[in-house]
């Protein structure tokens, strides 16, 4: 039997820490925080924190990552498991989060050593994505890439007999970003291991000439392709049937913890752009600034080559964190998308040419931003920092709060206590511009989370990374819907534990 005690996450927006116990093995998956007042830290129990056998860490986020520090304080002393580009992004968002919490006038509950003493292991150094691999003397780990970060993955544990898939944050719908199918990695992963045991030299063209799977997943190229020539070059194959490449698991997993951060929301990413385009356009019409606060890597960059393309001819300024995330995507085309239906191109080309063409502008200094804002009347202004914390977006927003054609508007989450939802609860009481809330989706919704659980089956799921009453609306809807009631889906709350 496996336990699992929730740290934080579940029913709420932030914190996401997940500890998987068995009688043998302590596992950990994410330790970030919730980005309110102080910072809210996981509800970590000391006494396991020593006996942790490892992390895993599904992408850099705060509200995933920036906890760990305090496990090594508490005297954890082993690995913690993620991408180099995950690696690479840590060192920006611990520094974010002391910045932001000593601007604040909080502290941390950890040191600068304890930052400085995470050990970290490498997926790809061990396995390539889809293919199982040790992380301690049994227990097993394959990873997938899950859309929404460079770096981001999703988690299937195989310990003491058990079944686990973590989704992380997910989302099959990114115009940039490449997932991976956690289904159809799963089921190839099962054949290859099946063969290897069994020694199998069944000859299949399929394998050596290269097939397309659904849902995005390309044998040919791609890391399952990687997968599969190796079992062929080392004298084992499978048979890939229709059934194997397409619908669901044949054998559920014994847990799912989903990503399920838009609720009950049922839109599409095309629905989301829709949304945004439409706000858009109006407030060039009547001649307004748009001004568009975005994390300095992520949703920014998509949205920003997004509306490169559809409001041509309309002055865009960019500042250099959103330009520096975006260089930094040239780095890892592994994380990418070969091409992107709505941008029409391979995103390698997409990619370049915005940075190198001259239809934007990067401001370098305050002088130039004002000079920018008195010239231009409609126009498009990226800035880094979703929340508005940062005194750079707060006197962007000074300079446009004054005039009601201007829009601010919000693509993301909002935490409490932050500018951005203070302006979305009252915009009137800080100025007389327009504010709008619109996602661009980074998470799932509704009929994401419907997809996932039917490809992805489990004998108990748990719904993550919404409040609480969003969960349990959700889960009522599933539940309704579900045509297997032996199946088992939870809303569950910090303390919470569950038995599998």
């Amino acid at each position: 039997m496996i336990k699992l005690n929730v740290w934080g996450g579940a029913g709420e927006h932030g914190r996401s820490a997940y500890l998987l116990s068995g009688d043998r093995f302590h596992i950990l998956m994410d330790c970030g925080v919730k980005k309110e007042g102080a910072g809210e830290y996981p509800l970590i129990e000391p006494d396991i924190v020593s006996n942790l056998d490892a992390v895993l860490l599904s992408h850099a986020h705060e509200d995933h990552s920036v906890a760990i520090p305090l496990l090594y304080k508490m005297g954890y002393q082993g690995e913690v498991w993620t991408t180099r580009e995950t690696r690479e992004q840590l060192d920006t968002y611990f520094r974010a989060w002391s910045s932001n919490m000593e601007r604040a006038g909080h502290g941390l509950p950890y040191e600068e050593t304890d930052v400085q003493s995470i050990r970290y292991r490498y997926l790809e150094n061990e396995a390539k994505a889809g293919i199982w691999f040790e992380v301690v003397s049994g227990i097993n780990v394959l990873w997938g890439r899950s859309g929404h970060l460079a770096g981001s993955v999703w988690f299937a544990l195989e310990m003491e007999g058990k079944r686990i898939f973590y989704s992380g944050d997910y989302t099959s719908e990114s115009m940039l970003l490449q997932e991976d199918c956690a289904a159809e990695a799963l089921r190839l992963a099962s054949v290859f291991r099946s063969r290897e045991r069994t020694g199998s030299r069944v000859n299949n063209p399929l394998l050596s000439q290269g097939m397309a799977a659904s849902d995005g997943i390309q044998l040919t190229g791609g890391p399952l392709a990687e997968a599969a020539m190796a079992t062929v070059s080392s004298g084992l194959s499978a048979s890939l049937s229709p059934s194997l490449i397409k619908g669901r698991l044949n054998r559920p997993m014994d847990l799912a913890i989903v990503d399920a951060a838009y609720g009950t929301d049922r839109d599409t990413q095309t629905d989301k752009l829709a949304h945004l385009g439409h706000a858009i356009r109006r407030t060039i019409a009547r001649g307004g600034k748009v001004l568009l606060p975005m994390p300095s890597v992520g949703r920014g960059q998509e949205i920003i080559l997004w509306a490169h393309e559809q409001f041509q001819g309309v002055p865009m300024i960019v500042e250099q964190g959103l330009v520096d995330g975006m260089k930094q995507l040239m780095r890892v085309p592994y994380w990418l998308r070969e091409k992107g239906d709505r941008l029409k191109s391979p995103l390698m080309d997409v990619i370049e040419r915005f940075l190198g063409g001259k239809s934007w502008h990067l401001p370098q200094s305050r002088e130039d931003r004002e000079r920018l804002l008195n010239q231009h009347a409609a126009s498009l202004w990226f800035i880094p920092d979703g929340m508005m914390q940062s005194s750079l977006a707060r006197w962007y927003y000074n300079q446009l709060a004054d005039r009601e054609e201007n829009l601010i508007l919000l693509t993301g989450h909002a935490a409490v206590g932050t500018f951005a939802q203070k302006l979305i609860q009252n915009p009137a009481e800080y100025g007389v511009c327009e504010v709008q809330k619109i996602r661009y989706k980074v998470h799932q919704g509704w009929l994401d989370v419907e997809k996932m659980l039917q490809r992805v089956p489990a004998r108990h799921t748990v719904l993550v990374h919404a409040d609480k009453a969003e969960t349990d609306r959700l889960r009522e809807i599933l539940v309704g819907n579900s045509p297997t009631p032996e199946v088992m889906i939870h809303s569950l709350s910090p303390g919470d534990e569950l038995y599998v």
